[in-house]
């Protein structure tokens, strides 16, 4: 790309940005066409675009051929240019056949500048939806339609085109149409990834035969609300309630999801799951993740598939209640039995269909056979069934009882041998590979698995046993801690796992190598782990191995590159949750308390501060431990209280935990346990009563904090104390100057020690107080540096604080829709991720406040359930774009 000279000339714009990309459709055709016309041609069209952004106040970014990126304060004026340059286009007298077809996208995000350009995930998703729309088309982002839907220009109008899962994005976008009059308003459909927004897995398989069956859940689902595909395990249930989920995915308005409960054994964490599946950036917090979903899926039309629920068959009401809350979407279940609900309707999976051995000419029309034959091909491009090995191979799937996983794991074994050899080796009668208490048919999958497990070595079989304790799966350091003395090399024990089929390489956060297998296989796994008598010890190391991880992913969640941290702890987090339990039952006290200790700040951020409470409330009861870990265990359960708004529940645990610490003498750890032990006395006190005592108390232990953290150097520490004692001085002497020089202080305390966690804190305490001070343009100068730090990591309980503060800066300048909207977003998100510290006292802006918007009138009851609906990005652009009107407003 090339920077344009009006870059030199106009400052970029910051803070809430709209961008506009746009390019030709089909240029290079046009190119060919035009021949030496060509520059003439594109001169007219740069000339076009360029002046329909700059008479509407756009700044050109860059060009780069017949493209452009544009960047705008206002989002009306964005639209705006839009449509100008798209009539421009239009009405231009283009020589006969050369009239160029010119797409735009437009979204609005946080424009944040690296050097002399834009930098940041908004950009990116800005261009990605320019790229969806077809030529002469203009689309636009949620959060863009959200800010000019009362401020459309004369002649255009928009119309919701749904949500569409867009290349080289993570989550799906709802996208908006801008319909110009005179202009064509008909495209063909969005160039997204999926044509109705879904999570499910891309298959690398293709799927073969069962087309009855699927027909067959097909019509059950246009008659039942809940459909569940029963069978043994390797039946195919998950794959084909995929297929199916792929073919009629587009009957459903708000999409279709797949909800993987193969790492879940626990009834009550299967809401969570189904709430991370459908997008959502945080599970609930101190509301319970089953009322949550409720609420998420009322009014909506989704086919949901829940996937391997056998196991959390308790979670059976959980599908009930969705049933009654969201009458129009429908239910797709696999299990090995029934929910047992009045409305399923139970469909078992029979294994494929088998060739006649006595027509051995039609074999492999038959769906077994065809199966075999394609996975075969995968691995042997020229394998075919031919006179000579027609009888062996429908003597092999015929001996595997036709049950797909069976046949996939077989079929791979001929890249090493003829299928007679292989049918020769293979004794699909076996029982005994298999607990008796299991069906038949089950049993001879696990005597397919153990056969190929058995081709491997010795060492390769025992790092196969020792792989089953990851739930969900493991990156490479992990697997490593937990398998460093298996005598074979680890990358190619690996690789023959793969190869064998018993083990799926997968994507993981920030490219790391990651691998999985399938939850069949897993639980063969930890059959095997269990017989050879090590299943105590392996879990063991699974634990330690999660606790020395966890810690140091801990060390980093508050840092600049804190999205990367906390990815990476949700990718593992079905392990760490498997390591908790498993220390609980087994009375590792000091492991869990560690594990769930460095585990707080991720259920904090991220949403889960309902599940981290139940579990620090159940490792502080165990019995035992080192005082140092409980120490640490109950500041976190103290944090998970302060984060809840129960200031005065964490009183206790603080005080406990600074007992401790000043009992061990680690210097360190005291200077913390007293910062903790003075936020929550402090804190508290706004709403039990500030007393002489309490004040000298909450003050000498700052000043006993701030001593040992100088003589440490430790400028996080400092950072703390002084953010802390800025409250103090708010909330005990209502001495709001000193507190805000406090606040400005933390944050170079913070900045030097790289702290963006604390940086941000301290901008949000500047920005409440300047607030109450009626300084509203340092308010919103601090609230936008602010969400630019905690937006990009999706820090959720942070961003919520935000938003409540914008609202109320919204309704201090009257503007009562933009305040509804904000309104009803917090709601919102607060009740997802369980942070209802917005809630406290301790976080409210005295003498400003929304508590007087009634969202219940009718001008604003639509906004506040549009705030409602909003995702995070969606939120972040409402609060912080166009605040001209509201940094100018009059203070309350």
């Amino acid at each position: 790309m090339t920077t344009t000279a009006s870059r030199s000339r106009r400052r970029l714009p910051t803070g809430t940005v709209t961008f506009l990309f746009t390019d030709v459709e089909g240029s290079t055709r046009l190119l060919e066409a035009a021949a030496d016309r060509w520059p003439a041609l594109l001169a007219d069209h740069d000339r076009l675009v360029r002046d329909a952004i700059t008479r509407h106040d756009g700044v050109v970014v860059k060009t780069e051929g017949d493209g452009f990126f544009a960047a705008f304060a206002s989002a009306a004026d964005a639209v705006s240019a839009a449509a100008d340059a798209q009539r421009a286009i239009t009405a231009h007298d283009w020589p006969a056949g050369l009239e160029p077809r010119v797409r735009m996208g437009l979204h609005t995000g946080l424009g944040l500048l690296g050097g002399d350009d834009y930098v940041g995930i908004d950009v990116h998703r800005a261009a990605r939806i320019s790229a969806a729309a077809h030529g002469g088309q203009v689309v636009m982002s949620a959060p863009t339609a959200a800010l000019v839907d009362h401020d459309l220009p004369d002649g255009v109008s928009m119309r919701d085109l749904g949500r569409h899962q867009l290349r080289g994005l993570s989550r799906a976008e709802r996208i908006f149409q801008i319909d110009v009059d005179g202009l064509d308003h008909d495209f063909p459909a969005l160039r997204s990834l999926e044509s109705v927004p879904n999570n499910l897995p891309v298959q690398v398989t293709h799927f073969v035969g069962r087309r009855r069956e699927s027909a067959r859940v097909r019509e059950l689902l246009d008659s039942s609300r809940v459909v569940t595909i029963t069978g043994t395990g390797g039946t195919g249930k998950t794959r084909l309630a995929l297929q199916v989920g792929a073919e009629i995915g587009a009957r459903f308005r708000d999409g279709v999801y797949f909800v993987d409960l193969a790492p879940v054994d626990d009834p009550d964490v299967v809401p969570s799951q189904v709430l991370r599946a459908l997008g959502e950036d945080s599970a609930p917090g101190n509301r319970l993740p089953r009322d949550a979903l409720l609420d998420r899926l009322a009014d909506r039309e989704v086919l949901l598939i829940l996937d391997n629920f056998e196991q959390v068959i308790a979670a059976a009401s959980v599908v009930a209640d969705l049933v009654t809350v969201s009458p129009k979407s429908r239910f797709l279940v696999t299990s090995r039995g029934p929910l047992r609900i009045a409305a399923e309707q139970e469909m078992p999976l029979e294994p494929m269909e088998l060739p006649d051995r006595h027509d051995p000419m039609g074999a492999a029309e038959s769906d077994a056979v065809a199966l075999f034959l394609d996975r075969a091909m995968a691995v042997r491009p020229d394998f075919a069934v031919t006179p000579e090995n027609v009888a062996a191979v429908t003597d092999l799937v015929r001996g595997l009882d036709g049950l797909p996983l069976a046949i996939e794991l077989v079929a791979s074994r001929v890249r090493l041998l003829p299928v007679p050899e292989i049918l020769a080796r293979l004794d699909p009668a076996r029982p005994g590979t298999g607990t008796i208490d299991l069906p038949e048919r089950q049993r001879t999958i696990e005597g397919a698995i153990a056969w190929s497990h058995d081709l491997l070595d010795p060492p390769v079989q025992e790092l196969f046993a020792r792989l089953g304790v990851f739930a969900g799966g493991a990156d490479l350091e992990q697997i490593e801690r937990v398998c460093d003395d298996v005598d074979v090399d680890l990358l190619t024990g690996l690789a023959e796992l793969v190869d064998q089929g018993l083990l799926r390489q997968v994507a993981a956060p920030g490219g790391r190598a990651r691998f999985r297998t399938l939850h069949v296989i897993r639980e063969v796994a930890l059959l095997k782990l269990e017989a050879g008598g090590a299943g105590g010890a392996i879990h063991r190391r699974h634990l330690q191995a999660y606790v020395d991880w966890a810690e140091e992913v801990a060390a980093h969640v508050l840092g600049e590159d804190r999205s990367e941290w906390l990815d990476r702890f949700d990718a593992d987090h079905d392990n760490v949750r498997t390591a908790l339990d498993w220390a609980a039952v087994h009375g590792e006290t000091d492991l869990a308390l560690r594990l769930a200790a460095a585990s707080w700040r991720f259920w904090q951020s991220r949403g889960h501060l309902y599940e981290g409470r139940s579990r620090l409330e159940t490792v502080v009861s165990l019995q035992g431990g080192e005082p140092r870990n409980r120490a640490r265990a109950l500041e976190a359960l103290g944090g998970v209280y302060w984060w809840q708004g129960e200031i005065e529940r964490c009183v206790p645990p603080y005080r406990e935990a600074l007992a401790i610490q000043r009992r061990l003498g680690d210097q360190a750890d005291l200077a913390n346990a007293i910062y903790n032990a003075a936020i929550g006395q402090g804190v508290a006190a706004v709403t039990g009563g500030v007393t002489d005592e309490v004040r000298s108390e909450v003050f000498g232990l700052y000043d006993e904090g701030e001593a040992i953290y100088r003589r440490l150097g430790d400028e996080n520490g400092l950072g703390n104390i002084t953010w802390g004692r800025g409250l103090a001085f708010s909330d005990l002497d209502d001495d709001v100057p000193r507190a805000i020089q406090l606040f400005h202080e933390s944050i170079e305390h913070y900045r030097r020690a790289g702290n963006e966690f604390g940086m941000g804190w301290g901008m949000f305490e500047v920005a409440i107080h300047s607030a109450r001070r009626d300084d509203l343009e340092t308010a919103w100068d601090y609230l936008e540096q602010g969400l630019a730090l905690f937006a990009p990591h999706r820090d959720v309980s942070a961003v919520v604080l935000f938003l409540s503060l914008a609202a109320a800066l919204a309704q201090a300048a009257s503007d009562e829709e933009r305040a509804a909207r904000l309104a009803g977003a917090v709601r919102g998100l607060r009740n997802s991720s369980g942070a209802k510290i917005v809630d406290h006292e301790v976080t409210r802006i005295r003498g400003l406040s929304i508590d007087e918007l009634d969202p219940t009138r009718p001008d604003l009851a639509p906004l506040y359930r549009e705030g409602m609906e909003m995702s995070l990005e969606e939120a972040v652009a409402s609060a912080l774009g166009p605040t001209g009107d509201v940094r100018s407003a009059p203070g309350p």
